[in-house]
């Protein structure tokens, strides 16, 4: 089986799950939301274990991108969406649609670094369900069509697949118009998968691209506790996870990223399986 069709085999799969656990799933809330994390690996796990199996295990670890910790991207992974989501706020902040709120700590300073990063922890545990799929099984198997036009189709497809539970549930993205957030949000993903695609070629690693993921989740949490505003969909629109903030910070972040790797300075990590 070729490696394209291997990828659309395998997103053909992750997609059905989705849609069946948004509609058919009987129990509601955060279950629906951790259920549909898992479906990317699920789907790699049958790809390999029945549909088109890629050798042992060794083999398959590195093959995902499992068996490298990646810890030179670390760094990045962590700080980007930090400095994306703080330049957010700061944005709001100065245009008159928010108001910085210091976060109430219910205890000292290090319990609360030790809240954020246990959180961290755990969020990068539920996004490798995710990553493991997009980024460790799906993405190299579209960069022989070309490495950028993959990260970006890699990002949209992965926005697609949050429509099933953005749609059909009120877990994610439910306070605005569905025909304004839906285009933001695809957009955002679009290119948020540069970011998260340079991460994996240039580490090798599955593990950085799960900690940017959880970062980003992180960050939003954390920006939407300290942002106040007249109107939940300033967040929505504006400068939340999907907002023409964001898209814009995504656009500049992703120019530089992609002249980077087109500098000659770039060498991946990962080869077209």
């Amino acid at each position: 089986m070729e490696n394209p069709r291997k990828a659309f085999t395998f997103y053909a799969i992750t997609l059905a799950l989705a849609v069946a656990v948004a509609f058919t799933l009987p129990f509601p809330g955060e279950v629906n939301l951790v259920a549909t994390m898992m479906t990317p690996a699920i789907a790699t796990l049958i790809m390999l274990a029945w549909i088109a199996p890629e050798g042992g295990l060794r083999k398959v670890l590195s093959l995902l991108g499992l068996d490298r910790a990646g810890f030179r991207g670390w760094p990045l992974a962590i700080a980007g969406p930090a400095v994306v989501h703080l330049a957010g706020l700061f944005i709001l902040t100065v245009a008159g649609l928010a108001v910085f709120a210091a976060p109430q700590l219910s205890g000292s300073v290090g319990f609360a670094i030790f809240k954020i990063s246990t959180g961290l922890a755990i969020g990068t545990l539920f996004a490798l369900g995710e990553e493991i799929g997009w980024r460790g099984y799906m993405l190299p198997r579209l960069l022989g069509r070309g490495v950028v036009p993959a990260m970006l189709l890699v990002g949209f497809l992965h926005g697609v697949w949050h429509l099933p539970l953005m749609l059909a549930t009120d877990l994610y993205h439910n306070s605005g118009n569905p025909l304004l957030v839906v285009p933001l949000f695809l957009v955002t993903l679009t290119l948020a998968g540069v970011f998260f695609g340079f991460l994996r070629l240039w580490t090798g690693s599955v593990w950085a691209v799960a900690i940017a993921h959880a970062a980003a989740n992180t960050a939003w949490e954390l920006m939407t506790e300290m942002t106040e505003t007249k109107s939940a969909l300033v967040l929505e629109y504006v400068g939340g996870e999907s907002g023409v903030i964001m898209i814009a910070s995504l656009m500049l972040f992703s120019f530089f990223i992609v002249h980077h790797m087109k500098s000659g300075k770039f060498k991946s990590a990962v080869d077209s399986p």
